[in-house]
């Protein structure tokens, strides 16, 4: 009988515990690249640095490897890029006149990116081979 009282006792002090499940938020490794960044471009091509302000957001879907780089090449033009770890793919892209692909990697808080900007635009037409680093504001 003290084995049976016993046993209900245990089972009593066990089930009046309360259980907290925490679940943590998966990580997302587009978090490392979205934000506010200067950004200092320097243009094989035409030999010349620009400087300028962009910006980087995610896409809304938590599955996507999406982000969106706002105020590409000083343009206000915005491109989508696809995030692998650290690093960034800018799949070939139409954006009014230009024709935009390239890739880049993050090195602490810098962004740096490789890419061409061609420019189709009647007239006008030449490739712009660009290497961009962009530091975090």
């Amino acid at each position: 009988m003290k084995k049976y009282l016993l046993g209900i006792s245990v089972i009593l002090l066990i089930s009046s515990c309360d259980i907290h499940i925490i679940e943590e938020a998966p990580y997302d490794p587009r978090d490392n690249f979205t934000g506010h960044f200067e950004a200092e471009e320097y243009s094989e091509t035409l030999d010349v640095y620009t400087y300028f302000n962009l910006r980087i957001l995610k896409d809304s879907d938590p599955r996507s490897r999406i982000v969106y780089l706002r105020n590409f090449y000083g343009e206000n033009m915005e491109i989508y890029a696809e995030v692998y770890g650290d690093r960034i793919t800018i799949p070939r892209q139409v954006n009014g006149y230009y024709i935009i692909e390239g890739f880049g990697s993050l090195d602490y808080d810098e962004l740096v990116m490789t890419y061409t900007v061609e420019d189709t635009f009647p007239g006008n037409r030449f490739v712009d081979y660009l290497h961009t680093v962009s530091y975090r504001r």
